[in-house]
């Protein structure tokens, strides 16, 4: 018989091993195709159901015409407010700091701190002409923010009490040919209280009618920009008009459309490729569409859109298109990842 011998196999033992490509032997980063996105913010015009306007007016020597330029227009700030059904509060303090009787406390006609829509058109212009006449024996050092500051901070529940509401809109106006001497307040101090009022920063307006660099020398010789007031104008928002300028019917317009909640700027809600930015209104009568630089401009430090001269009416929808500019964040992200 035969024996059969079985021949075990040899097991060979695994080794280990790597499959390399030697073209991507130094780990090159490789992103997926982020296209750009588009994206549309649709912005409803609405006015605002209430309003506190603070009118913050210099009474020092060189202030009487610009004093008497702002009374006999103020009817046109009014027409956006008369009749309007909004709940309104218009008060007016001076840039006097130094005077105890005033120091931001609003001045009085007829035992009223302020004016509201229990006034009729023609005694709310009345009131006003009388409240914003407040001669020109004021300080000299004008401390207009100081002055803002104290009518809200200061005398807000004593003197001033029913004035300034914290669930209406806040809008503050100064009127000054010289710059701002405020020492209680800081500008940047002043910016921080002002955008920490409300919930919304759309809630909150300074606009400066200020001397400006253009104006060049004024009648008296002591007028100086009121490059501080701009300041705050340019970090909140509002309007900048120079002081000289004699088109006030214009300005005070500007001031009553803002104040009513009537805005011209529009803020996005993604940072844009700026040259990508279409425009486009629809409202009752159509759409309208607006071209930039001649019709409106983008602004980097507010992210915002702001037409030039047109505004939209009530109900109105601002549609504004762009493509959304990549962050900063995710780009240093990608940084960090490749190890660079």
């Amino acid at each position: 018989m035969r024996s059969v011998f079985l021949i075990p196999l040899l097991l060979v033992a695994c080794s280990d091993y790597q499959i390399h490509d030697q073209n991507d032997a130094a780990g090159k980063y490789n992103p997926p195709d982020l296209g750009a996105e588009v994206k549309t913010d649709r912005i409803v015009q609405v006015t605002i159901p209430s309003v506190d306007v603070l009118w913050v007016i210099d009474n020092s020597c060189s202030m009487d015409d610009n004093q008497t330029a702002l009374t006999s227009n103020f009817s046109k700030f009014m027409d956006y407010f008369t009749d309007s059904g909004l709940d309104y509060h218009v008060g007016v303090v001076s840039t006097d700091m130094y005077n105890p009787q005033e120091s931001g406390r609003l001045t009085r006609d007829s035992g009223t701190t302020y004016i509201d829509n229990s006034f009729s058109a023609a005694e709310a212009n009345q009131s006003f002409a009388r409240r914003a006449a407040l001669g020109t024996y004021g300080s000299g050092y004008e401390k207009g923010l100081d002055a803002a500051w104290s009518a809200v901070s200061m005398h807000g529940n004593t003197f001033n009490q029913g004035f300034y509401r914290d669930d209406s809109a806040f809008a503050m106006i100064v009127i000054s040919d010289e710059e701002d001497q405020s020492d209680n307040v800081s500008v940047p101090e002043f910016i921080s209280w002002a955008s920490s009022l409300k919930p919304s920063t759309e809630m909150v307006s300074f606009s400066s009618i200020v001397w400006q660099s253009q104006c060049g020398s004024g009648p008296t010789g002591n007028e100086t920009d009121g490059k501080r007031y701009m300041q705050v104008t340019d970090a909140i928002g509002g309007i900048k008009w120079p002081i000289c300028n004699s088109a006030w019917d214009t300005v005070l317009a500007e001031l009553g459309m803002q104040a009513a909640g009537l805005r011209r700027e529009f803020f996005l809600s993604s940072v844009p490729v700026v040259d990508s930015i279409e425009v486009e209104v629809l409202g009752v009568s159509g759409s309208q569409v607006f071209n930039v630089d001649s019709d409106f401009s983008y602004d980097r430090a507010r992210n915002s859109v702001r037409f030039s001269s047109f505004v939209p009416e009530p109900l109105d929808e601002v549609l504004i298109t762009y493509a959304v500019l990549a962050s900063a964040s995710l780009e240093s992200e990608v940084i960090e990842d490749t190890g660079e």
